[in-house]
């Protein structure tokens, strides 16, 4: 099947993919959440206008597969809130870590020079321990390797 996108400069991405079938683009139109879900979750999220509004460019991101439409980007949006969802000590530690990097940075003087180095080590950190609790019951190994066999198709 011929798969088409637009690149956000508007050139055209045009790639043949002969294992891709309607079947597959119905499977990646099918979502936990309902757009209008995703979009009010996007709208509660604590960020700022600009990344809200990356994120909405995200969830219109399509592929036209043959005579379908694939909705790429509400199911990418749609995987990263049901992981969230599904583990909270991984996000919670990879936000706390987030905090931790804006306190370091905020401390006059030397804060501007640690927290390039520090802030991505805290998040790091907070996610890798955060990530140990959700893995004790292995939910978290079983739901990457899910979504990504979501898109295997699409991979040539």
């Amino acid at each position: 099947m011929i798969l088409e996108a637009e690149t956000p400069d508007g050139e055209p991405l045009i790639s043949d993919n002969p294992g891709f079938t309607p079947e597959d683009a119905k499977e990646i139109n099918r979502t936990t959440n309902s757009e209008s879900k995703i979009k009010s979750t996007l709208e509660n999220l604590n960020i700022s206008a600009d990344a809200k509004s990356a994120l909405y460019a995200i969830i219109n991101t399509t592929v036209r597969a043959g005579r379908f439409i694939v909705k790429i980007g509400r199911k990418i949006l749609d995987i990263v809130i049901e992981t969230l969802r599904k583990f909270p000590n991984a996000s919670f530690g990879l936000v706390l870590g987030g905090v931790m990097g804006i306190l370091v940075a905020s401390v006059p003087l030397i804060g501007a020079i640690l927290a390039p180095f520090i802030t991505p080590l805290a998040m790091i950190y907070g996610f890798v321990r955060g990530i140990e609790r959700d893995l004790n019951d292995k939910d978290l190994e079983h739901a990457v390797a899910a979504a990504n066999a979501k898109f295997d198709h699409l991979r040539e």
